[in-house]
């Protein structure tokens, strides 16, 4: 299998989302992903209900290069969580 079968290339040689170096973790979504990803989060939604379970949603994390070139870092440093892998 390897690469032939590797998600991270196929979705985006079919155009359905593309990956950026600053944020590596974090699919950006095109329009054709994005109507896979939603039918998708409905789905799993609906089997939450149906289970009885309870969604929980996390923040993002990003690199601070991200927030350095978008000049939010330079204003908004001070409130942005920084993350402590001790």
């Amino acid at each position: 299998m390897g690469k032939s079968c590797d998600h991270r290339r196929i979705g985006c040689e079919q155009e359905l989302y593309f990956f950026h170096p600053l944020s590596p973790g974090s699919a950006f979504w095109y329009p054709k992903g994005a109507h896979i990803y939603n039918k998708l989060v409905k789905f799993i939604r609906n089997e939450y209900r149906r289970r009885g379970f309870n969604e929980v949603i996390t923040p993002n994390i990003y690199n601070c290069k991200l927030w350095q070139i978008s000049g939010h870092w330079e204003h908004y440093s001070d409130k942005i969580f920084k993350c402590c892998f001790c």
